[in-house]
């Protein structure tokens, strides 16, 4: 079986489309640690698995919450974690709502809801300033873990 050629216009693409996935910023880091890193990969359900525990324990460390509580408050701050934590999540790793809601223990319907809507916040950044601060540092730091896991 023959591969195929690639040429400058398919990597134009793709990197538009990464572009529009993750926005240019991410994109720029992403591509910094990709050249960077050079090893030979792990499973892409470890790697998948770890992400998901390094984005709820960054989570808890950045919005300042306590492991004990994260899964099952009602306080707002605990909410906006788990929201991020949601968004986070199926951006970066393609997990069904189903999937994450038995890792959170929550319905499918409310964690679609709450990626919803940290979407919307996102978009609108500029009325949630604590909320886009934290969710910043968490996702970047998902990011460049991310680009320095194994290919």
């Amino acid at each position: 079986m023959k591969s195929k050629e690639f040429n400058y216009r398919d990597l134009q693409d793709h990197i538009e489309v990464m572009i529009g996935k993750f926005g240019l910023q991410n994109s720029v880091k992403f591509l910094g640690r990709l050249i960077d890193n050079t090893q030979v990969g792990s499973d892409k359900d470890a790697r998948a698995k770890k992400i998901v525990e390094l984005t709820i324990a960054k989570s808890i460390e950045v919005f300042n919450l306590e492991k004990d509580k994260f899964y099952q408050s009602d306080l707002t701050e605990y909410k906006d974690a788990r929201m991020s934590c949601y968004y986070i999540i199926h951006k970066y790793t393609q997990i069904s709502y189903g999937r994450i809601s038995e890792i959170f223990q929550q319905k499918k319907r409310s964690v679609w809801y709450f990626q919803s809507k940290c979407e919307e916040m996102i978009s609108i950044a500029k009325f949630y300033p604590k909320f886009m601060s934290l969710h910043t540092i968490v996702e970047n730091y998902i990011i460049n873990h991310i680009s320095n896991l194994n290919s």
